[in-house]
């Protein structure tokens, strides 16, 4: 859909999903196919993997579609020229790039926080001496 130009909220509303979900999961294809937009992931995946080019023609009326399911894994040179762009990213498999364990900002707050335990570890292991040191000089 993405191919045949429709919007996000064109594709939300045949899909029964909200634009953001659109845009999140176009987002991501994106990332994985290292690009930053759809005439250049279309580009990508007809370049690279099907030896065809995907037809990016103006918007086109597009019936209503069943919501999409996990779509069957088919070998990255088999099968028919004019799949879709989101059948031709399934059909990637291995292929695709695998999304980050925990992603850069949970290692930022988790040594934040460690950074911070440390600090509040050496301060109540001081708190004890400093408070006999003040006792003595009264």
């Amino acid at each position: 859909m993405a191919g045949q130009r429709l919007g996000d909220k064109e594709i939300a509303q045949q899909l029964n999903l909200s634009p953001r979900t659109v845009q999140n999961h176009l987002h991501r294809a994106y990332e994985k196919l290292g690009v930053s937009d759809r005439l250049q992931a279309a580009r990508r995946l007809s370049e690279n993997y099907s030896g065809g080019s995907i037809p990016l023609s103006a918007a086109a009326p597009v019936a209503p579609m069943e919501p999409v399911s996990a779509a069957p894994s088919t070998a990255l040179g088999g099968g028919k020229a004019g799949r879709s762009l989101y059948e031709r990213y399934v059909a990637l498999d291995g292929w695709r790039r695998p999304r980050k364990l925990g992603g850069s900002l949970l290692w930022l707050i988790l040594g934040w926080s460690l950074t911070w335990l440390v600090i509040a570890a050496v301060g109540a292991s001081l708190a004890n001496p400093v408070l006999e040191s003040v006792q003595r000089l009264r």
